[in-house]
């Protein structure tokens, strides 16, 4: 499985995060100041490398995270170097303002 296959699974709706050393399946909290959870987190540097977390604290139900750990699993069976490429476009272009701003061209 590549990145881009886990973020585009048809029946079932997944958020990812991407750093620099892991992916996370992320799932909207149940604390009254709202965000993401992560509920299975997966090493983008060592092979095989996943880690279930609790879902309780979250909207998921036992059934959906049961459906992340082993699409996780698939994830990290899957060798390096054809999981493909991870971008976190949000920090690019984060990034590409900033730039612009110590430029002068923001």
């Amino acid at each position: 499985m590549t990145y881009e296959e886990l973020k585009n699974q048809n029946d079932f709706d997944v958020n990812l995060h991407y750093s620099i050393n892991e992916v996370a399946i992320l799932a909207p909290s149940l604390d009254t100041f709202g965000g993401d959870e992560p509920v299975v987190t997966i090493s983008k540097s060592e092979p095989f490398n996943y880690h279930p977390r609790d879902y309780r604290d979250t909207v998921l139900d036992l059934e959906d995270w049961r459906e992340a750990v082993e699409l996780a699993q698939e994830l990290a069976l899957t060798p390096l170097n054809e999981r493909g490429k991870a971008i976190n476009h949000d920090w690019i272009k984060m990034a590409q303002k900033a730039l612009q701003g110590i430029l002068g061209r923001g």
